[in-house]
């Protein structure tokens, strides 16, 4: 008799620990994926034109995720490592109206934003 409960305490414990595994290594895949999900960014280009005139617009700020880049003497800019999905950009340049607005932020992303002189 004693033998036999033994025997079946010896098999729920195996049991027991082979699906802690199971589970651990389950926990470990999904924070791999997610972590993997978590370290994509992409990176954004853009314009800023007058949009009257159309003409680049250069030394403009662009402000996101709360840091600040410029636009080059043509009106571009670019912004490497941004998360893909939702941010709120702000354009301002003296003498025009700031703009800001909400992006969707996704791979090969191109955003030409048009300044209204005040």
């Amino acid at each position: 008799m004693r033998i036999i409960l033994v025997l079946i305490a010896a098999v729920l414990l195996s049991l027991n620990a082979s699906a802690d595994d199971n589970k651990e290594h389950k926990t470990t895949q999904k924070n791999t994926t997610e972590a993997a999900y978590s370290m994509q960014t992409v990176d954004v280009k853009g314009s800023i034109i007058d949009k009257n005139s159309h003409e680049s617009l250069a030394g403009a700020a662009i402000f996101i995720d709360g840091t600040k880049y410029y636009s080059d003497l043509e009106g571009n800019f670019a912004i490497s490592n941004l998360k893909p999905g939702k941010h709120t950009l702000r354009v301002e340049l003296i003498s025009y109206r700031p703009a800001e607005m909400e992006i969707f932020v996704k791979k090969g992303q191109k955003i030409n934003i048009s300044l209204v002189q005040e």
